[in-house]
């Protein structure tokens, strides 16, 4: 982050001037976040324009900007009020000072002692004030910086559920004749899950179409059904590729039911398989 010293560039900033000049403006605020050197130069020149604003010193545009956009901030309306009240009280110190020198001559030091007071106390006030301005300057830089680790974070998040397939494989070798119950295949089914595309190698080519069933392991009306033809390799090899959606499945055991289409008596081949369901 480069290091920011023009005063006259923190001047523009204070008064909303940068609001254009986007990365120029960035840069500023976090300057002013995470450098506690510039904070203090920042706080300088906002005594600055007040001081200004006070005496009528500014130009009109300055002053419109100061009155729109500056002071819109209640630290910069308190430290406004404090120096109103300080400038009010000094402005009549001297004349109060004169009417009592009718009445009785004070000695050098009790005026000095006095005003002596006076400085420290406005020392702890602008202290005070500094301190509160300080404070408040973390807790927003903090805020700030909670938010934007709340936006990464729901940013991240959507782009891994971007990253998950929405399509999975499932490929079923052996039907329930063949195979071992140890080793039916598992998927995981995860919400960005929407379809699951089923590879079945077929022992033989002598039928072009299939019927295929999905169900449960409790039987019953299928979850799934459709007609599937057959895609024979250049070897003569035969396999079943089709893809169903997800939507009904859940965590459990199914099977698909696979029947030649030509030959609706044959005994029907169960490819069993588990799913889980990981939201």
């Amino acid at each position: 982050m480069k290091k920011i010293t023009d005063r006259n560039l923190i001047r523009e900033y204070l008064l909303g001037r940068l609001n254009q000049q986007a990365e120029v403006e960035d840069n500023v605020s976090e300057s002013i976040f995470f450098d506690d050197e510039m904070a203090e130069v920042v706080d300088s020149v906002e005594d600055e324009l007040i001081e200004e604003y006070l005496e009528g010193s500014l130009d009109p545009v300055d002053r419109d900007a100061v009155t729109n956009y500056f002071l819109q901030a209640p630290e910069r309306q308190e430290k406004l009020r404090f120096a109103k009240l300080l400038a009010s009280h000094l402005s009549h110190e001297p004349k109060l000072a004169n009417v009592a020198c009718h009445r009785v001559v004070r000695p050098w030091h009790s005026d000095f002692r006095t005003y002596g007071l006076m400085a420290v106390l406005a020392l702890v006030i602008i202290t005070a004030l500094t301190y509160v301005n300080g404070a408040r300057r973390t807790q927003a830089r903090l805020e700030s910086e909670l938010a934007q680790q709340k936006e990464r974070s729901s940013a991240l998040a959507a782009e891994a559920e971007l990253l998950q397939p929405s399509i999975i494989p499932l490929t079923l070798v052996a039907d329930r004749s063949r195979g071992a119950e140890n080793g039916i295949p598992e998927i995981l089914v995860k919400a960005a899950t929407r379809r699951i595309a089923v590879d079945v190698p077929l022992q033989s080519s002598s039928s072009s179409s299939y019927e295929v069933r999905l169900e449960n392991q409790g039987g019953g009306v299928p979850l799934w059904s459709a007609r599937v033809s057959s895609l024979i390799s250049s070897t003569g090899d035969a396999r079943l590729v089709f893809d169903v959606p997800s939507s009904s499945i859940q965590s459990g055991a199914y099977s698909f039911v696979i029947t030649p289409a030509s030959q609706p008596n044959q005994s029907a081949r169960y490819y069993d398989f588990r799913a889980k369901r990981s939201n």
